[in-house]
């Protein structure tokens, strides 16, 4: 799911992750160490040629005081922050994804949703696919670590339950895995975009 916009631009580039996009902007090499190495506490807009793209906030780190509470030993916030920063990230349940939908499609009034074949996905990235048993950029309302080196795993050493989010690491180089797109509006209507 992104901003209305962003199917045009994945079907020419494929999946981007927020490092590879940090890379490619017009920023200053200061405001890219940030964006490179600490949680954004709100989205962020980024001039990439002529294109605008937006990275989300990764607001929900700061929900506690001292972030690092929630890291596991030998993980500091810009290591957690570089890892998320890797990759790029699919849904695995469409419950969730709708909630984060209409939040977004409130906000900023439309949003697209890129649907994917599995099967397609993993011959377009095997080998760089980790699962994770949780939410990696929301915390959850208990103490101790939360994040740690095995939040991230490959699909062999995952355990035998369902996954919450399904990454790609590096991203993909093009969109061969789609099999459909739609932009939701704020009056409730959908369009089908070409794929």
């Amino acid at each position: 799911m992104g901003p209305a916009g962003a199917w045009e631009r994945i079907s020419r580039e494929g999946f981007r992750t927020a490092e590879q996009l940090i890379g490619a902007a017009t920023v200053d090499d200061q405001q890219r160490l940030e964006l490179l190495s600490a949680p954004r506490r709100e989205s962020v807009r980024l001039k990439i040629g002529e294109d605008e793209v937006v990275l989300r906030d990764q607001g929900s780190l700061y929900g506690k005081k001292d972030p690092t509470s929630v890291l596991g030993e030998g993980i500091d916030i810009a290591e957690w922050t570089k890892t998320l920063n890797r990759r790029v990230y699919f849904f695995t349940e469409e419950i969730p994804m709708r909630k984060l939908l209409k939040k977004y499609v409130e906000q900023d009034g439309a949003q697209e949703v890129i649907w994917l074949s599995p099967l397609r996905l993993f011959r377009a990235a095997e080998g760089r696919i980790e699962l994770a048993g949780q939410n990696a950029g929301a915390l959850a309302r208990r103490s101790g670590p939360q994040k740690t080196v095995k939040t991230f795993l490959p699909i062999a050493r995952f355990p035998d339950r369902r996954p919450i989010e399904v990454t790609v690491v590096d991203g993909l180089e093009d969109a061969a895995a789609v099999v459909r797109a739609e932009r939701f509006l704020a009056d409730g209507s959908r369009v089908d975009l070409p794929v």
